[in-house]
């Protein structure tokens, strides 16, 4: 049974915000305008918080009359992460994979701040911040927020926890400082810059042969679909693109997919699997399966069956883990691998005290959490987007309703896993598996259904279709 959202914020007048004394130092204690509403807070703007946000936030929403709608987030857009790798190899401009979290089609009583969350008090109903500066929110405030400068606290009555994961390097000692990742837009366009640096590198004459091949290395850590698909993407840009661009380099260039797992593209079907390495192979991808990564270095991998192995780009796609906010969270946590929280099936989080599904201790009153960094209890789900939206409309709907106590729980509805292995060939995993090019067009129509907006979906089109007239942007005929 779910409970029903309950008013316990501060009722203070907005021009004389209280301060919190809890500490040594004195926070501000922010209040939103309209204090006569209950505040809705959404921590996050991933795939969950995003989705979530923009459900509540309309202007058809119920709860958006009923209620302020606050965001926290350090970033002012959403990445659209399925679509990374195709922006980082310029099938289209940056702009078509990233969402903006603030619109002009959200009601006047949505507010978003961009901070960084530092901690939650759920007895005191308060949220810790600091501002989030620079660009899209990568810098802490001046001074990291020390002495309270950039600080405040938030109050809340219903809290969605939405914070997402980070990068698990899995204490590998260089990855921070030698490899790329594939989590958000800067990402993207670090990797895209670094490729190009590297072939023009490899075109001055102050290399030898073996140098160009180590500088023309492409190595990808993660045999998972964003690993496989980039790895994909690379191959295709290199070799079938640059390659008219680059002529003194054929044959030098070579892309590499490194995974400890005896297979890549571990979730889905053995025969998909095995499809997909043999047409790596037949492309010169090196797949390197069963390969333990000791250490990275600058230009250099050290592998442990391998030994030292050169390369000019490195991408780190090899796991996630849930962010430090929800390590420090005195909450029911899943145990064994990422350490997630855990809630019911309405998403309710679940007391450090409950039992194996609720039970004995039950649920944080008013606090919800769900995309990466949460987890059903008993009913376990993977990591990715496709669940993230699920419980985000789920739960939009849930609430929007009113939470009634008889509402159905939170039911996952499997949809067929696709991955995209390059050259127009994909895998489909679903009721009926199947591959090649119908594969590939069944991928590509997903990517047209990661964004609401109609203009980013029309711009993909163009993009795809100008690409087939003329070549890439950084290739064109």
């Amino acid at each position: 049974m779910a409970p029903k959202i309950h008013s316990q914020g501060p009722d203070s007048d907005p021009d004389s915000p209280t301060r919190s004394s809890s500490s040594n130092t004195t926070t501000l204690l922010h209040t939103l305008p309209n204090t006569n509403k209950p505040t809705l807070v959404i921590l996050g703007t991933g795939w969950a918080g995003w989705t979530l946000s923009q459900e509540l936030g309309s202007q058809t929403s119920p709860l958006a009359h009923t209620h302020n709608i606050l965001i926290l987030s350090p970033s002012r857009t959403m990445a659209l992460t399925p679509l990374l790798a195709s922006a980082a190899c310029s099938i289209f401009d940056f702009r078509i994979a990233e969402e903006p979290v603030r619109r002009s089609s959200l009601a006047a009583s949505v507010h978003k701040y961009q901070v960084h969350v530092q901690g939650v008090d759920f007895g005191e109903r308060r949220i810790k911040c600091v501002a989030a500066v620079g660009s899209n929110g990568d810098d802490r405030a001046p001074d990291g927020g020390r002495a309270g400068e950039g600080k405040f606290d938030v109050a809340y009555d219903t809290l969605i926890m939405a914070p997402g994961s980070e990068v698990n390097t899995f204490g590998t000692p260089g990855v921070a400082s030698h490899c790329y990742f594939m989590k958000s837009m800067k990402d993207a366009m670090k990797l895209r810059e670094r490729i190009l640096d590297c072939l023009e590198l490899a075109s001055l004459p102050i290399y030898t042969e073996a140098q160009k091949r180590d500088l023309l290395h492409f190595a990808i850590v993660g045999g998972g679909p964003t690993g496989v698909e980039l790895a994909a993407e690379i191959d295709e840009l290199v070799h079938e693109h640059l390659a008219h661009v680059y002529k003194s380099l054929a044959g030098l260039v070579t892309v590499s997919v490194y995974d400890v797992a005896d297979r890549m593209l571990g979730a889905f079907g053995e025969k998909l699997s095995e499809y997909a390495m043999e047409r790596f192979r037949k492309r010169e991808v090196r797949v390197r399966m069963g390969r333990h990564i000791e250490g990275v270095e600058e230009g250099v991998l050290v592998i442990k069956e391998d030994g030292r192995v050169g390369f000019g780009v490195c991408v780190w796609a090899a796991g996630t883990k849930v962010s430090g906010l929800v390590q420090g969270m005195d909450v029911r946590k899943s145990e064994g691998g990422m350490e997630r929280v855990l809630t019911d099936r309405w998403l309710r989080v679940l007391s450090s005290k409950a039992g194996k599904e609720g039970g004995e201790g039950g649920v944080l009153e008013g606090v919800y959490a769900l995309g990466d960094a949460a987890d059903i209890a008993g009913h376990e789900l993977p990591t990715t987007a496709e669940v993230a939206v699920q419980k985000a409309k789920w739960l939009a709907k849930h609430l929007n309703a009113g939470e009634r106590p008889d509402s159905k729980p939170f039911s996952y509805k499997q949809k067929s896993m696709v991955a995209y292995i390059g050259r127009q060939d994909g895998v489909v995993e679903g009721k009926q598996d199947w591959t090649g090019a119908s594969a590939w067009l069944a991928w590509r129509s997903g990517s047209l259904e990661w964004t609401r907006s109609w203009r980013r979906r029309a711009m993909i089109c163009i993009y795809w279709f100008m690409n087939k007239l003329d070549g890439r942007e950084i290739a064109r005929r």
